[in-house]
């Protein structure tokens, strides 16, 4: 201060041992000070080109002076698509800052471009010059206590391809890779965290929905996948999964399989032992009405398949064969729980044009399901059942399971899929 104080004095003084001489004309006029020509600048900024802003934030700007002209046209934010999103704007004078707050929840993991127009003035008039950056949003997910879906989609979002249930017993977190709205319904993408690797419904600024309620849709379509079972356990063999899409591993074999002769029938074939006893009385009273019951296949192993696939492919081609046929780890062969019937003095049932029609045929088409047995692939279901009318292909539910199959009127993958038997 001491410094600015004499350089003040001595502009102002006369030069030293100088006397001032009067002049015979007049004074010239004091100088004006010099009108105002320096533009406000922005000063700070939150957040910043580059940086990540919450869902629910506020974006921050600080100008070098006071400014007028900051409202929702100077001061604007876009989503990538360059929508303009509706806010509210504030100017603090007292601090010569503004706010811009969304009105509505920022997409987590989205870009957003802040700008501020050239319309911003400072007080003589001078034009803030036009700026925008770019931010990011957060790619935080919230999630509470409570049951959530996740979902996989094959290729683009829109087709279905695998669920799984998690109940969360307190709050937890994860993260997205982004939003989608899908079917009218908005999912979340996790990367890590909860239920990492899914689909979740939820809200566009990272709200994991809560969803224990929520039906098991769709019913996947039958596309060609090896996505795993969500039930492969030995004692779930009433109801896994087993279609188009979903599969066993090889690994998957049976410890109690039994030879088909101790149920009355042929022998040759293996039938597991909890499918024994209703086997067995099913085939005494399809004989009891005249109705003489053969084995055709039952019980196939991985390996099995592949020879038996393979072998269809041969003949029909793959095409043909994707259809009458399942891949290896996809057919209910493996299970031990499934059996092709045909009659005892008939030929294949596939080389008669509807099995189902002959004595055998109708007889289990009206019984089966009396004692657990239900047909996995009824005529006409193929859009859902994923396979072509079998007429002999019968797989064990047990008795519960099947009368509410039958009473259902729906095809076995139906209402194992509606029971949520398909999500793990």
């Amino acid at each position: 201060m001491a410094t600015l104080l004499t350089v003040a004095m001595t502009a102002c003084s006369s030069p030293p041992h100088e006397t001032p001489v009067a002049s015979g004309r007049p004074s010239a006029a004091a100088p004006t000070a010099s009108p105002d020509q320096v533009a406000p600048a922005i000063v700070g900024r939150l957040p910043g080109p580059g940086a990540v802003m919450g869902t629910h934030d506020t974006i921050w700007v600080a100008f070098s002076e006071a400014v007028s002209g900051i409202d929702a046209a100077g001061f604007q934010l876009q989503d990538h698509g360059g929508n303009l999103l509706p806010a509210q704007v504030v100017y603090d004078p007292t601090t010569r800052s503004a706010t811009l707050s969304p009105l509505s929840p920022l997409t987590v993991v989205s870009s957003y471009k802040v700008t501020l127009a050239g319309t911003i003035l400072d007080a003589a008039g001078n034009r803030l010059a036009a700026e925008s950056w770019t931010v990011g949003s957060s790619d935080h997910v919230s999630f509470a206590s409570g049951t959530y879906t996740g979902y996989r989609f094959e290729g683009a979002p829109g087709v279905f391809d695998a669920i799984q249930r998690m109940t969360l017993d307190g709050r937890s977190g994860a993260t997205a890779t982004g939003y989608q709205t899908i079917n009218g319904q908005g999912y979340l993408q996790i990367s890590a965290g909860s239920m990492s690797g899914f689909w979740v419904h939820g809200t566009s600024d990272g709200l994991a929905q809560n969803d224990e309620g929520a039906p098991i849709t769709p019913l996947p379509a039958c596309a060609y996948l090896d996505l795993p079972t969500a039930r492969p356990g030995l004692d779930a063999w009433a109801t896994t999964v087993l279609d188009t899409l979903y599969a066993l591993p090889a690994s998957y074999v049976p410890a109690d399989l039994v030879d088909t002769s101790r149920a009355g029938l042929n022998g040759g074939h293996l039938i597991r032992s909890v499918a024994l006893a209703d086997l067995t009385a099913m085939v005494a009273a399809a004989d009891a009405d005249g109705a003489r019951l053969a084995v055709q296949s039952s019980y196939r192993s991985y390996g099995s398949q592949v020879l038996t696939f393979n072998g269809w492919v041969r003949q029909v081609g793959l095409d043909a064969a994707l259809r009458i046929s399942a891949r290896p780890g996809h057919s209910e062969h493996q299970l031990g729980t499934a059996i092709d019937l045909r009659s005892v003095s008939g030929p294949s049932p596939w080389n008669i044009p509807d099995w189902a029609v002959t004595t055998e045929g109708a007889w289990m088409s009206a019984n089966a399901w009396r004692f657990g047995w239900i047909l996995s692939y009824p005529r006409g279901t193929s859009d859902v059942s994923c396979y072509s009318y079998e007429p002999w292909h019968f797989r064990y539910v047990g008795r519960a399971i099947a009368r509410s199959i039958h009473d259902s009127a729906t095809t076995e993958r139906e209402w194992l899929w509606a029971q949520g038997y398909g999500v793990r």
